[in-house]
């Protein structure tokens, strides 16, 4: 049996309403009174009802962490974000409600099926697709939400992201002052906005070295599919007539399945191939050779974020709403050390 705020009143010797605002650290009672509660609810065990408490705060105490699809959470970049989330999120007494569009008729109306029944305070919505379809639609519902890894150029808008922009021109810059020019690049889908982003930057980058973009050295494969795309994708461009002397891969496992094509062709890295990864995972530092690579800060993203939305729902505006977590590059070994 769980206690209740009678039964410690009762042997406080106190008004339920006095043990109230004990345990909510209200200033109209003295500190004595105050310990000698919070002394009695701990030694009997007592936990908060939020559900109890939600009726009269007409709050959840609970944040939607709001998915496309399941797979999202796959790998260890958005184990890290998830990480930061958590954090932040226990800090300041809030759960965590994982929901996720089926693509079924029922949820036809997700995510404003959970607002709207009150079931959580706000949204950390993780969508990464170039076009978000009920975007408009959010900005009506005047709800509390905040998109991680992100950006969304409208100004009302909360979010915050990775610089892929950033992270594109760097990862393009560091191969042309290795002396490359026809650099080759395996992108993710043109679905999703990482990949216009780093594409972005990757052009900025050779425009500024008044280098020419040759469409033919870009192939365009799958995020989700890492390696195997990475891999078909290689083998392309190495077998153009003037194959790339470097490739831009836009995630590490993407990269990891060109290092295996470049091997399937009996070349060797970086000597005549240099290769660049993107996403700095646990494992591309132990590949052979080890992997260069551009490093996102993602315990960091879900971090920002998640304070962002609970800044927003405590009325504390954020210093910004727009939020872009700088990247950096790894050099190692896979486009030459000198």
């Amino acid at each position: 049996m769980s206690v209740t705020l009678k039964e410690i009143a009762k042997i406080a010797n106190v008004n339920i309403s006095t043990v109230s605002r004990a345990l909510n650290d209200s200033p109209l009672i003295t500190q004595e009174t105050k310990d000698k509660i919070l002394a009695i609810a701990q030694e009997m065990n007592y936990f908060p009802n939020s559900l109890a408490r939600g009726l009269v705060s007409h709050k959840s105490e609970t944040l939607g962490l709001i998915l496309p699809k399941i797979f999202f959470l796959q790998g260890p970049f958005f184990s890290e974000v998830l990480r930061g989330i958590e954090q932040v999120s226990v800090e300041n007494g809030y759960n965590i409600l994982i929901a996720s569009d089926t693509g079924k008729d029922r949820d036809k109306n997700f995510p404003f099926n959970l607002t709207r029944a009150k079931r959580i305070d706000g949204m950390l919505i993780i969508n990464e697709q170039q076009r978000i379809s009920n975007l408009i639609a959010l900005k009506k519902e005047r709800f509390p939400f905040v998109f991680i890894n992100r950006y969304i150029k409208d100004q009302d808008i909360n979010c915050v992201a990775s610089n892929n922009v950033q992270g594109g021109k760097i990862a393009t810059e560091h191969l042309i002052e290795k002396g490359h020019k026809r650099i080759g690049i395996i992108t993710g889908s043109f679905e999703m906005a990482a990949s216009h982003e780093r594409f972005e930057g990757y052009r900025n980058a050779l425009k500024e070295k008044e280098l020419v973009f040759d469409k033919s050295l870009m192939q365009e494969g799958m995020f989700e599919q890492g390696i195997e795309t990475g891999t078909d994708c290689a083998m392309k461009l190495l077998e153009h007539e003037e194959p790339p002397t470097a490739i831009f891969a836009f995630s590490d496992e993407i990269a990891i399945g060109a290092m295996q094509a470049v091997k399937n062709k009996g070349l060797k890295i970086p000597d005549d191939i240099a290769i660049i990864g993107y996403d700095n995972i646990e494992y591309s530092a132990h590949l052979t050779p080890p992997l260069t690579t551009i490093s996102q800060d993602p315990f960091t993203i879900g971090y920002e974020s998640c304070q962002m939305l609970i800044d927003e729902l405590c009325d504390r505006k954020p210093a910004k709403n727009h939020l872009q977590i700088p990247v950096k590059l790894v050099v190692r070994d896979s486009c030459g050390t000198e």
